[in-house]
């Protein structure tokens, strides 16, 4: 699930614009965020606005991304280790179990 966050930079900037603006740069932010549809405007502040935005969630996805491998990365490990540990634990008991009925017998 993707997050927009509207910090107070962003409401001011929004604030500035005539209605007709801010549905068109909202809506633009929105299609290019959640259906990679890109910004087409004739309006050449919306333009440079857009850009600002697009380099925000563009950086946004793909510190998401790289934060996917990481935790993919992580949990792999993880699954290797408890494996080996079973793999030594279950090799190392019975040569303990052994030892302990030779010395008890």
């Amino acid at each position: 699930m993707k997050n927009i966050n509207i910090k107070r930079e962003h409401y001011d900037m929004l604030k500035e614009l005539t209605d007709k603006q801010a549905g068109e740069f909202v809506k633009g932010v929105c299609a290019y965020a959640f259906e990679g549809k890109p910004f087409l405007t004739k309006d050449r502040y919306l333009k440079g606005l857009f850009m600002y935005a697009k380099r925000a969630l563009d950086v946004s996805e793909m510190n998401s991304v790289n934060g996917k491998k990481g935790a993919d990365k992580l949990a792999e490990n993880k699954r290797r280790n408890k494996t080996v540990g079973v793999l030594v634990g279950s090799v190392i008991m019975p040569r303990a179990i052994k030892k302990e009925n030779a010395d008890g017998e």
